[in-house]
């Protein structure tokens, strides 16, 4: 028989890399992008990590921060951003979008990844956006999955919804993983960033048709 501690890290690590169910949380906080809020059923789950993967910059992570920052603004809920690589441009949003924006740059992982937790516990924030894309993905993988088990436990009772971007598919354990595949082409950079935002192609990595239903209730 294996001693305790064993089992007990045994367990920890099957829980960080097993999605937990999906339990009914209303129809969640609007994004805005047609292809994310009709995949999750009707906006980003409160009390879940959903993980938002764009692997080229053209890919549509921008728009998608643009989109969810002018909803919920309109919708007067709070968000906070823990950018991890100092890679948000508040001039490339319009002023009134930021007015309920929490913006915090973070020098580390480590350090983002604490931030985050703070920010989950505060009860305040409709969505915390964590912004992983200028992290090297070793070094997200590198991370123990225990420090995402503990931070999934974190996000779980609260009313917040966690979106995480990131280059690759990184996070353990989310039910929710949506990926943006397609780069923009130079027609659609001529067009404008509402109909570039209706355009939003979705894939759904993770999560199935009967989660979506009882994410809608």
């Amino acid at each position: 028989m294996p001693p305790l501690a064993s089992i007990a890290q045994l367990r920890s690590l099957v829980a960080a890399w097993t999605p937990p169910p999906v339990s009914r949380n209303g129809a969640g906080t609007a994004t805005g992008v047609p292809g994310i809020d009709a995949a999750l059923g009707g906006g980003l789950p409160a009390g879940r990590v959903t993980e938002l993967v764009a692997p080229g910059p053209s890919c549509g992570a921008e728009l998608v921060l643009a989109s969810l920052l002018a909803t919920t603004r309109t919708a007067r809920q709070r968000v906070a951003l823990v950018d991890a690589a100092n890679g948000f441009v508040p001039a490339n949003y319009r002023a009134d979008h930021l007015r309920h924006l929490v913006w915090i740059r973070a020098h580390t992982l480590a350090e983002t990844l604490k931030c985050a937790d703070v920010l989950v516990r505060d009860g305040n924030y409709a969505v915390l956006v964590l912004d992983l894309r200028g992290v090297t993905p070793r070094a997200v993988r590198q991370q123990p999955s225990s420090v995402w088990h503990r931070w999934r436990l974190a996000v779980e009772p609260t009313p917040c919804a966690v979106l995480v971007l990131t280059p690759a598919s990184l996070v353990p354990a989310v039910p929710w993983r949506l990926v943006l595949r397609t780069p923009a082409t130079l027609d659609d950079l001529r067009r404008t960033r509402s109909s570039r935002i209706a355009a939003l192609t979705i894939e759904v990595e993770r999560g199935q048709t009967d989660q979506r239903e009882e994410l809608a209730g």
